[in-house]
């Protein structure tokens, strides 16, 4: 297991004890891009877990393009039988002479700064990627594809107090760098849709809001993940806007495990929110949260220009989901409790 810390054990264990119908996957391959990503981490935690005390023998295909960075988070599994890394580019063609019976495509950009300094590469995981494991998925006549996606297809709420249910669609100005991340994400769902239209493929959609916990790449831009890395580094919580904007989270666990749901019990063609739909806090109200589990204080800065271009512009972007809950799963965190795991997590490794 990546983590070795009680409570991302327990985490773990209570997605592998979910109500889900894991006999689907017994003895199948599942290929799992963005593996050493903060959704992707979980998930191969938890399908090896499920392996260890259910002997389910599903055998984890962890894609990616760093094999460093792929054997320091999953040691653990090396030299077991039901892991294989599997070096990979999405970019290209994707050519795997394996067996492959699911496959989760979660292989992304996913934070600010990269979205500025690396567009090209963020547009083209997202459609170059996304039609590259659709048509390899085509061709091996894979039972189930579940694209992660993002609440970023939403675009810009269209009015104050709009909720994001999975038929909203707000708006986007393409004329921008800061687009091509929801641009490509939408583009990547209309791909989904044609591959079901055109080849009969089975793809269901997973669109999580903005995610965070343990597994979350240090150095991430995103505004949550800063604030996070402040309070665990017991320094001053530094807020680069006035922190306004109202946002749906969800915790990393809580989201591997709806992923899992839309894998097992969703239905092709459809698209799942996945986030927690309790209370929902301003950034400038979690900052202050985070200030008070460091005991320091919230300071304000400006962000710098790179970082500022990768910024939302979004005033809200609040999920519903009613649509998640109705395959049977609902999340065990809320806001406060997962950022304060998360704190208490990584203050051990860090």
């Amino acid at each position: 297991m990546y983590i070795k810390h009680e409570i991302y054990s327990a985490d773990i264990a209570g997605i592998a004890n979910e109500n889900l119908p894991w006999e689907k996957l017994a003895g199948k391959n599942l290929l799992l891009t963005g593996a050493t990503g903060l959704i992707g981490t979980v998930l191969v935690d938890v399908l090896m877990k499920k392996n260890l005390y259910d002997k389910l023998d599903v055998t984890v295909l962890a894609a990616g393009r760093n094999e460093k960075i792929a054997r320091e988070r999953f040691a653990d599994y090396l030299g077991d039988k039901n892991f294989k890394f599997v070096k990979l580019d999405v970019n290209e063609p994707i050519e795997l002479d394996l067996p492959v019976d699911f496959m989760i495509h979660a292989a992304s950009n996913t934070h600010p700064r990269l979205y500025s300094t690396d567009p090209v590469g963020t547009m083209t995981a997202n459609i170059l990627g996304t039609h590259n494991l659709l048509e390899f998925g085509r061709k091996k006549k894979i039972s189930r594809v579940v694209f992660v996606s993002s609440v970023e297809i939403y675009g810009k709420v269209l009015n104050a107090d709009d909720l994001f249910d999975e038929s909203y669609c707000g708006y986007i100005n393409c004329n921008t760098v800061r687009a091509g991340y929801p641009e490509a994400k939408r583009a990547g769902e209309a791909l989904c849709q044609a591959y079901i239209s055109q080849h009969g493929l089975d793809v269901v959609i997973a669109r999580p809001c903005r995610i965070y916990g343990p597994t979350m790449r240090l150095d991430d831009s995103k505004a949550m993940s800063e604030f996070i890395m402040n309070g665990v580094r017991g320094e001053d919580i530094v807020l680069k806007s006035q922190g306004l904007p109202r946002f749906s989270y969800c915790y990393g666990a809580d989201c591997a495990s709806g992923i899992l749901y839309c894998l097992l019990n969703g239905k092709c063609g459809e698209a799942y929110n996945v986030a927690d739909s309790s209370e929902i806090l301003s950034l400038r109200e979690i900052a202050e949260y985070i200030s008070s589990l460091a005991n320091k204080k919230v300071v304000f800065e400006l962000p710098d220009e790179i970082q500022a271009r990768g910024f939302s512009v979004a005033p809200a972007a609040i999920l519903t989901n009613d649509k998640l809950r109705t395959l049977g799963w609902s999340p065990k965190d809320d806001t406060r409790s997962g950022v304060k795991k998360t704190v208490e997590i990584l203050k051990s490794i860090v």
